[in-house]
């Protein structure tokens, strides 16, 4: 008895973490040599996936999937600033940097061919999400929230870049100062 497409494409999607890490495959890996290294037919991936691009985004989503239960298991409902600076010391521990690395790599891929990418464009605004609530948790409204929320992560995901680019304390000490900024309250 064959197994449902889901289930199927789930557990092609935790050999690929067992294969490459939560990065995913490198860019220069062919389907088919992904397909070769995790001993199924490169079908099977264009199956499940669709294309390369496909495939990478689905394995970054999951990976942010997963990034996002620990990060929101912070507390049994943290404030938007706890919660901006458990984002952040989780993208910028040094241990995640490949992760860090594979997103920005996609986000650039995606804005070229946005089409190939939906998957992973669509689930670009979890983190915003998660923040939304927890301005909501603390008081503001629903249009506020959302603002506070896409600033942040879009100052967050900035912040990340320029670590990567030219790593310095100056870039930790910037995010310091602007989580602690979001800590005061609204105007």
């Amino acid at each position: 008895m064959r197994s449902p497409v889901g289930e199927g494409r789930e557990r092609l999607l935790q050999a690929l973490f067992d294969e490459f890490g939560e990065g995913g495959p490198g860019p220069n890996l062919s389907m088919r040599q992904v397909a070769e290294r995790l001993g199924v037919h490169h079908t099977l991936l264009t199956y499940h996936f669709g294309s390369r691009p496909g495939l990478l985004g689905a394995v970054l989503s999951e990976a942010r999937r997963r990034d996002n239960r620990v990060i929101a298991a912070t507390g049994d409902a943290p404030g938007f600033a706890t919660l901006c600076e458990a984002i952040w010391n989780f993208y910028a521990n040094d241990a995640h940097e490949d992760r860090t690395r594979a997103f920005f790599r996609l986000v650039g891929l995606a804005v070229y061919e946005p089409g190939a990418f939906r998957e992973f464009v669509a689930d670009l605004d979890d983190l915003t999400r998660l923040l939304e609530a927890a301005a909501l948790r603390e008081g503001s409204t629903a249009t506020e929230a959302r603002q506070r929320s896409v600033i942040a992560v879009a100052a967050l995901r900035g912040l990340l870049l320029q670590r990567l680019l030219t790593p310095a304390a100056e870039v930790d000490a910037a995010a310091e100062h602007f989580i602690a900024s979001l800590a005061a309250p609204p105007a």
